[in-house]
């Protein structure tokens, strides 16, 4: 079966380049967002990274993870660090030590699809111990055809994140607490988002031990540590212990940071632009991408709860969900949603043939015309 996953793997890899060739043949950068390519930081002797096959990979974050490998947090720390320290430490094993230097490119892309491949492997070991292999199977699926699945692909956090998650989880249901924690700390250093494991991982150890008062309960205390650890760096830094919750408010997202909104609060801001803007805007269409991943990601997690997917799984759904959409805005949620790996478990229980058809119809086309919209500049999450 795992090899079966291995090229179910690579063929999803190779078919992301079908958007790309497409688009170069379609459609310009988008006017104004050069700054958002690699190739705008490139020197003409890199020629190799501004092939079109090869930087769309790098756009928009990925810039930004490259950056703060080599040079550390000159720039935004809304990025959290243990993805680019991962590059760095690979890439100093060559002796890179300048920012967008092709080996350190290309062992990005090679982390980004080396964690992203373990992690299906993973999935599929965590759901085989509640399902028959096909269900775990169909999850994968379903990932793979998610409209912004090629987010694993870039050089982004996520496929990252997807690993250590799923990897808290499996030792977590083998009871090897220790290892559990361990990943789970990790996670909490890869995205902001990452928290939302400690409550889940607690609530796992209960149902499992049947109680707290152990010792070994301890060891959950070492998941928040990572948050702690990135925390003071921040207050050492920059004198602001929340300064990387600030920083996200730099990325002209409209993002409330100074508190929590309400999110039927940003259901009726979103309901307002769709009347007040007008449908031709680029911004009207990815305001409907957003308000429709809100609500896929809340009817597949009431679904995931109806399915008896583990609660332990829904309650990690639930407030990484939770966390984006309380800063008054859905931006970025189409991404968001793909590391809600419950949703995809929920989605291969449902037993109408239909609906998965219907899913991975319109799943497929919106893959295919997102990614080429990223390649070319357009954000899309």
């Amino acid at each position: 079966m795992i090899k079966k996953i291995i090229l179910l793997f690579l063929a999803w890899r190779l078919l992301l380049f079908i958007p790309i060739l497409a688009a170069n043949q379609l459609i310009s950068y988008r006017e104004g967002y050069a700054y958002t390519s690699i190739n705008y930081f490139l020197e003409k002797s890199q020629s190799m990274l501004s092939n079109f096959l090869v930087s769309p990979w790098g756009n928009f974050d990925g810039v930004y993870y490259l950056l703060i490998a080599e040079n550390g947090y000159t720039v935004n720390p809304g990025f959290f660090p243990l993805f680019p320290i991962l590059i760095n430490l690979a890439s100093s094993v060559f002796g890179v030590t300048i920012e967008f230097d092709s080996i350190q490119y290309f062992i990005a892309l090679f982390l980004v699809s080396l964690f992203f491949l373990c992690a299906f492997i993973m999935f599929y070991k965590l759901a085989k111990l509640d399902y028959k292999k096909n269900i775990a199977m169909w999850g994968i699926v379903f990932i793979l055809v998610f409209p912004t699945s090629f987010f694993f692909a870039a050089i982004y956090s996520e496929s990252l994140f997807f690993l250590l998650s799923i990897l808290s989880f499996y030792f977590a249901r083998k009871k090897n607490w220790l290892m559990a924690s361990i990943f789970g700390m990790l996670l909490t250093v890869t995205r902001p988002v990452g928290i939302a494991i400690f409550p889940a991982i607690l609530y796992e150890f209960y149902i499992s031990e049947k109680s707290f008062l152990k010792k070994k309960s301890l060891l959950l205390l070492a998941i928040p540590l990572g948050l702690i650890a990135y925390a003071i760096y921040n207050l050492v830094k920059w004198g602001n212990a929340l300064y990387f919750i600030q920083a996200q408010g730099n990325f002209q997202n409209n993002r409330e940071v100074g508190g929590i909104v309400l999110f039927p609060q940003t259901i009726f801001r979103y309901l307002k632009i769709f009347f007040t803007v007008s449908p031709g805007q680029y911004e009207w269409f990815v305001a409907l991408l957003e308000f429709s991943a809100f609500i896929f990601a809340s009817v597949m997690i009431y679904i995931a709860w109806q399915k008896k997917v583990r609660f332990s799984y829904v309650i990690f759904a639930i407030i990484a969900l939770l966390i984006p959409i309380s800063t008054g805005t859905f931006s970025g949620l189409p991404r968001y949603v793909l590391i809600l790996f419950p949703i995809f478990i929920a989605l291969a229980l449902v037993k109408n043939k239909f609906l998965k058809l219907v899913y991975a119809v319109i799943s497929i086309i919106l893959l295919f015309l997102l990614l080429m919209l990223f390649s070319k500049g357009y954000f899309v999450a």
